[in-house]
């Protein structure tokens, strides 16, 4: 695994307290080890018998289970989830393996599995999707009880429950511990396999055991033993570091036979740190073997044959209201509108308080619409929004530049009125010493109230109460005195209330 330095110093901190199978990443050494090596031995004999020769993309569904604390604190945020997604695809594009979200379960709120999963199997088994990839992503990865927790394991991948677990400051573009943990899915070893949790050091010294600290045969620089030894991938140099070197340029440790080794930094399946991102990938044997077990008949759940939506999104959507710092018609119900893009099947949509979206955005996924009516905002408030399009494989389209708006404290009834189709103001503008008229479309006759209010939520102007007729109604609103401005005109019913947004000008 490929992490930031930083990680690493916590990782060498608690190191000494963890279990065998515990590391930046879970899965090394003890039982897990030997059940993901004899299925990578199972999957090297089918290779030799039947060996790849041809690939078409195939796309894989996976289930995201977003997991907060208890108090729904902590969860990782659905533009990370975006952000991986996209990059997972581009670390696997040369294997043709494709991944496309089959749901973003977005409302566990469990201590257990947020923190401690080794005692939450029970849940996550009746949470888990049989048709998917199950990735939970949460603050500290547990695979077992007394490992060292947050700062050791970034990540691991259980054979028994055939889920993977990574931590939520593990997700977006720019880390690698997902795909290290979809190749263990896929049953490959680490590079540095019997190493893991005893990396070699001087203490061990030169030239190296024929054994290494984990049991498994020390594998040679001349590849010699390269199909008993290390992780029996022979295109794979040998390794020896279980995440105990700091850069990206190994050449400290000698081989049984005294040859220094030369190890392949850049592996998705070793654990070097500092690597140039862009330039990780997985061997060609490696790739092969994920392709065997992609077919074996356990993962026949993955093979559903189903493509997602392949449609490239280009464009950025354009945030139509509110926008440009102007005042929303009420703040309890406000419908939020934008221009939908070619490719997108939904829109993720963020409301906060700060321009960062770090308070406590608002968070909402619109399918099949490019409005969203918003009712939990506070009176009186500045925020700020933003849009990103995505679909369940296109995830990489980035959010639109951010729009900021003010509430006031008019407050809108959300239920609409039943009799009324439609209703529109023009001019909108309007010049002020002027009227302003109101075209109203009803299916039966009823009689409403208008009241025009300023942006401070004060009466500016009462109409009255009005008949309005089935059929086309107009009527004629005098705004003579009115000061240039933004205004809300409502039409109060015994239904509800419906507010448009009039703007007076010079």
């Amino acid at each position: 695994m490929k992490f930031l330095a930083t990680i690493f110093l916590l990782c060498a901190a608690s190191f000494g307290i963890a279990q065998t199978h515990d590391g930046p990443c879970g899965n090394g050494g003890g039982e897990w080890q030997e059940i993901l090596t004899e299925r990578l031995l199972q999957n090297k004999q089918a290779l030799a018998d039947n060996p790849v020769q041809f690939r078409s993309t195939v796309y894989i569904p996976v289930r995201f289970h977003m997991v907060a604390n208890t108090n729904g604190q902590g969860r990782v945020t659905h533009g990370r989830v975006l952000e991986q997604l996209c990059r997972l695809n581009q670390d696997f594009a040369d294997l043709d393996m494709q991944f496309y979200i089959n749901g973003l379960n977005d409302n566990i709120n469990n201590n257990a599995i947020y923190s401690t999963q080794y005692t939450a199997g029970t849940i996550m088994n009746l949470l888990r999707d049989p048709a998917a990839l199950n990735i939970w992503i949460v603050d500290v990865a547990t695979p077992s009880a007394g490992g060292s927790g947050q700062g050791t394991i970034l990540g691991y991948y259980s054979p028994q429950r055939d889920w993977v677990v990574m931590r939520r400051d593990q997700t977006g573009a720019s880390r690698v511990t997902l795909p290290h943990e979809v190749g263990h899915f896929f049953s490959l070893p680490h590079t540095h396999n019997g190493w893991d949790s005893t990396p070699w050091s001087s203490d061990i010294g030169n030239p190296s055991p024929t054994t290494s600290p984990g049991g498994v045969p020390t594998e040679r620089q001349d590849g010699a033993n390269c199909n008993t030894s290390g992780d029996y991938i022979c295109d794979t140099p040998p390794d020896y570091n279980g995440f105990g070197f700091s850069g990206c340029n190994y050449n400290i440790a000698q081989d049984p036979t005294g040859a220094f080794i030369n190890p392949d930094e850049q592996l998705f399946m070793s654990y070097f740190l500092n690597c140039v991102r862009d330039e990780y990938y997985f061997s060609p044997t490696q790739q092969d073997l994920m392709w065997v077990d992609y077919n074996r008949p356990a993962r026949a759940y993955l093979r559903t044959n189903f493509v997602p939506n392949l449609t490239e999104i280009t464009e950025t959507p354009l945030l139509t209201f509110p926008i440009e710092n102007e005042f929303a018609p009420g703040y309890n119900s406000i419908n939020f509108q934008w221009t939908a893009v070619a490719g997108a099947d939904h829109y993720l949509l963020e409301i906060d308080r700060a321009a960062t979206f770090t308070i406590n955005p608002s968070i909402f996924i619109v399918s099949g619409a490019n409005s969203f009516t918003v009712t939990n905002l506070e009176p009186n408030r500045t925020y700020y929004w933003r849009i990103r399009p995505y679909n369940a494989y296109r995830t990489c389209a980035l959010f639109t530049p951010v729009a900021t708006f003010r509430t006031n404290n008019v407050t809108v009834n959300t239920t609409d009125i039943t009799d009324l189709n439609e209703w529109t103001i023009s001019p909108n503008p309007v010049f002020a010493q002027s009227v302003m008229q109101i075209n109203l479309e009803a299916a039966r006759g009823f009689e409403g109230v208008f009241t025009l209010y300023n942006i401070a939520g004060q009466v500016a102007q009462q109409y009255g109460m009005r008949r309005i007729n089935p059929g086309n109604t107009t009527f004629d609103f005098d705004v003579e005195a009115l000061q240039p401005g933004i205004y809300i005109l409502a039409l109060d019913h015994e239904e509800g209330r419906e507010v448009r947004r009039v703007v007076v000008t010079r």
